[in-house]
């Protein structure tokens, strides 16, 4: 199965869950990330907006709302910039349906970012991931100030493969979490 395909068959199993289905899945991967160590550690984190029943990351903002120090993103052209985001900020709708923060005065520089949270559709244990075929993560890996920062998968255990189809440019995460696990892509 190609990308295309892998990406429109996932698309429709995610949009098949329940409300209350994907609440909980989305709260058990927020527990999973909670529990995780990098994540404990890092206090400026670039996130996202749930979209398309993407992982709901909610339930971090409301908990650790004030803190971390959080980054959303906003597409610019064929870039993805990161303004900071403190929970109870207004939000306001972007490109592709994208919730970004209302003040975009401040755009976030990679060197004071201690990680990033990626949404996948998919992603399997070499790291590699299935987004939406924009390339907008893509570029921004290929950013050799991105390169240094830790980059972890957001995905549901049911976009989880063995191995997934990628192309030459893709570049893979260290880290993928679902609801059930964390996979170190170094270890296994």
């Amino acid at each position: 199965m190609d990308k295309a395909q892998l990406r429109t068959k996932l698309l429709q199993q995610r949009r098949q869950l329940s409300e209350a289905q994907w609440q909980h899945q989305s709260l058990e991967l927020c527990a999973q990330l909670q529990q995780w160590s990098v994540f404990q550690q890092a206090s400026r984190i670039c996130a996202y907006c749930s979209t398309q029943r993407e992982a709901d990351l909610q339930p971090l903002f409301d908990h650790l709302g004030k803190a971390k120090v959080w980054g959303l993103p906003r597409c610019v052209q064929k870039k993805l910039v990161w303004h900071p985001w403190q929970w109870g900020q207004p939000l306001t709708t972007g490109a592709y349906g994208i919730k970004v923060p209302a003040d975009q005065t401040e755009i976030w520089s990679a060197t004071t970012v201690d990680l990033l949270l990626v949404p996948c559709l998919a992603g399997d244990r070499q790291g590699y991931r299935l987004g939406y075929g924009g390339g907008y993560y893509d570029r921004l890996f290929a950013d050799p100030l991105w390169q240094a920062v830790p980059k972890v998968g957001i995905l549901f255990e049911a976009g989880l493969r063995e191995k997934l189809p990628h192309d030459p440019w893709d570049i893979p995460l260290q880290t993928l979490v679902t609801e059930k696990q964390i996979i170190d892509i170094d270890s296994g």
